[in-house]
């Protein structure tokens, strides 16, 4: 199935149940991903998180219901996933920027209207992407877990502090690379940044951390322009136009940012993003 209807019947699914409690497994089954990655794929299509975009269209439909109804607040509260009328008009009011009683009496509030994904980057931008199969490999460096995916940055600031780069170019070529693996929370993502290595038991002795990446294919997509700008771009682009157009999906398996060297923000920087795939 077309991943942009699958992903839209995954979003139709989500507004029936905004007063309810979300089916993970129905996730699953709709969109062909699994929960905590459907909402990680949600969020690099939408550049909003699966959970913002619950919060706001709970909040936006609880505005409706205040304004067109007579039901009690507490009793709209406990619809909209609150489990007190206080966190409720707390949550409302620096939504909206009114509370629920001024809403209800006639203040303006926010629409937040659902999303319906489309092919929005065809026939724009083309970027070069080739199938590759790389085999296995070892990653060394510093590996955070359970952390939001806006902190990357600082994981490489980290890295940096504590292992200079000639240190770890001499564990393998110096190939600098980011990794996202095994995601299980929809929230979070576990990312290390460091280089590729060609002795694993010596990064190990280091006291580097290290992941063994096992042989897969990759989507590889060949980027230009400053980070995270390009990321973003590669990832939508591979989303919604190259997936659909050839059939593949992300495996789950961890992916990849390949970094070159050079400025990162200067708009003629180069890297790539490496995807793991299959066809859907």
């Amino acid at each position: 199935m077309n991943i942009i209807m699958a992903f839209n019947k995954t979003i139709d699914y989500i507004e029936t149940v905004l007063d309810g409690e979300i089916d993970e497994e129905k996730i699953t089954y709709l969109s062909g991903y699994s929960y905590p990655m459907f909402s990680r794929l949600f969020s690099m299509l939408t550049e909003m998180t699966l959970s913002e975009y619950i919060r706001n269209r709970r909040l936006t439909e609880a505005a409706v219901l205040l304004r067109d109804t007579n039901e009690k607040i507490i009793d709209i509260a406990i619809k909209s996933g609150y489990e007190s009328s206080d966190s409720f008009g707390t949550a409302f009011k620096s939504f909206h920027g009114f509370t629920p009683s001024e809403v209800r009496n006639g203040k303006p509030f926010k629409l937040v209207s659902r999303i319906q994904l489309a092919l929005s980057v065809k026939g724009g931008r083309s970027m070069n992407i080739t199938i590759q199969k790389k085999k296995a490999f070892g990653v060394a460096g510093i590996n955070e877990q359970g952390i939001d995916s806006s902190l990357c940055s600082d994981v490489w600031k980290n890295l940096y502090s504590k292992y200079s780069h000639e240190e770890l170019a001499a564990l393998g070529e110096g190939q600098s690379i980011g990794v996202c693996h095994d995601v299980e929370n929809p929230n979070i993502i576990n990312y290390m940044a460091g280089y590729i290595v060609a002795d694993i038991n010596k990064a190990k002795e280091m006291g580097f951390d290290v992941l063994e990446i096992e042989e897969n294919e990759y989507a590889v997509v060949e980027l230009n322009g400053s980070v995270p700008e390009c990321i973003h771009e590669g990832w939508k682009y591979a989303m919604e136009v190259f997936f659909p157009e050839h059939g593949y999906v992300h495996s789950g398996d961890p992916d990849f940012e390949y970094y070159y060297e050079g400025d990162m923000h200067n708009q003629d920087y180069k890297m790539e993003l490496w995807i793991p795939i299959v066809k859907a």
